[in-house]
């Protein structure tokens, strides 16, 4: 997952050119299934040199599943790597906030769009019982 995105940033001495960070998980083989991962890396300037540090986290020889954002908690997965990686420079650490946000957002949309407490059958009972006690004029 991209998580940081390629920028141009103008200093006081200079103009730093930044590459795209790319975020990586792993749960460990057999494991349980759990949210938490085993592993989390971030690296640049290519999702393979994220995938290539991640694979020194996982045992030879394991089979790997590439998952996209909806099979993982990849707002979580960003803010582990927040919490747990004091070497990320301060441009690292607003992209990255910048992905837990857009992930967050993204995840709202797809639950408001998905998932209503509306019920037919609920919806008729309801109209039948305020019928019923003249609580409808």
């Amino acid at each position: 997952m991209r998580v940081v995105e390629a920028a141009r940033r103008e200093g006081s001495e200079a103009v730093e050119h930044t590459p795209d960070h790319y975020l990586a998980a792993a749960w460990a083989p057999g494991a349980p299934r759990s949210r938490w991962p085993d592993a989390v890396v971030i690296g640049s300037p290519a999702a393979d040199d994220a995938l290539a540090l991640l694979l020194r986290h996982v045992p030879e020889g394991a089979k790997l599943f590439l998952a996209d954002l909806d099979a993982v908690d990849a707002a979580l997965v960003a803010r582990i790597l927040l919490a747990a990686d004091r070497n990320l420079e301060p441009y690292q650490r607003d992209g990255i906030a910048a992905f837990v946000a857009a992930e967050e957002a993204r995840v709202a949309s797809c639950i408001a769009a998905g998932y209503t407490d509306r019920d037919e059958g609920f919806e008729r009972f309801r109209a039948r019982v305020l019928d019923a006690s003249g609580a409808r004029g």
